[in-house]
């Protein structure tokens, strides 16, 4: 079980079962909602937070998480929790027009035009690329 849940910290930067009650907390779901909201069994959703597997085997699960720790800042819970739980986060990123066309997508979903441009003006000289994509999305 140890080895497991180093596995997940060296995969996700903490564990499953860190990743997924802070959203539950934060977003006050039960596992069986998170489950629903991730569009995952709430079995499988048992087991990854137990550590009894390693990894979120679909894509789209693991998109949609991120989805929700990139939102929690937002007012409105309920809207972020409707809206990723019909996003297909998989479909976006294996955009035609490639990996950056759906970085600064998903940015826009993050962010607005504003929060954007100022996060790029932020990143400013010590991470140029970041910069130039957040004021990508921005629209500048």
């Amino acid at each position: 079980m140890e080895e497991t849940l180093a596995q997940q910290r060296a995969m996700y930067g903490s564990t499953l079962a860190e990743r997924f009650g802070a959203m539950m907390e934060h977003y006050d779901l039960s596992q069986r909602s998170l489950a629903s909201v991730l569009g995952i069994s709430a079995p499988m959703l048992s087991q990854l937070i137990s550590g009894r597997r390693i990894k979120i085997g679909n894509p789209a699960v693991y998109g949609r998480l991120l989805m929700l720790e990139g939102r929690v800042q937002e007012p409105d819970l309920q809207q972020v929790l409707e809206q990723v739980s019909q996003a297909d986060p998989v479909t976006a990123t294996h955009s035609v027009s490639g990996p950056r066309s759906a970085a600064v997508d998903y940015l826009r979903q993050l962010a607005d035009a504003r929060q954007l441009r100022e996060a790029g003006r932020q990143a400013g000289e010590s991470a140029p690329a970041l910069a130039a994509l957040l004021l990508e999305a921005a629209g500048d």
